[in-house]
């Protein structure tokens, strides 16, 4: 996952340059696309499909790649429908659908599709996030 949004570009060139001071969010959650997301757009699958987002846990950045690997796995599901997944994103809060500001996004190395009673699970390690 190496994309930032345009939230989260807006936010680190203002910290980084003294527009403005950040604020760290007190959780992160991750979220799937049922489109491919974009900088200002998710394409986020809706919370009716028993979906939601879950917490994310991240460890320090490593040095100096800058890159970081999620340590807890995260289960999405059961599904109540059949759905095409084909994207992930980092949110700045835990709530679902529409809510929080989208900071990284990316697509799935291989799209999944659920079907009803099916989870989809993201293994400790599986998720990367990076700086390019």
């Amino acid at each position: 996952m190496a994309a930032v949004s345009a939230y989260a570009a807006k936010a680190t060139l203002d910290w980084l340059l003294g527009g403005a001071a950040a604020t760290e969010p007190a959780a992160w959650g991750v979220g799937l696309s049922l489109g491919v997301p974009s900088s200002v757009s998710g394409s986020e699958i809706t919370t009716g499909s028993g979906y939601a987002r879950q917490t994310m846990v991240m460890p320090a950045a490593a040095s100096p790649a800058g890159t970081v690997k999620n340590t807890a796995s995260m289960s999405f599901g059961p599904f109540s429908g059949a759905a095409s997944i084909t994207g992930i994103q980092i949110w700045d809060t835990i709530l679902t659908l529409d809510s929080g500001n989208m900071l990284m996004y990316g697509v799935l190395s291989t799209a999944r599709t659920v079907g009803i009673g099916d989870s989809l699970i993201v293994a400790s390690g599986a998720l990367t996030a990076l700086m390019t």
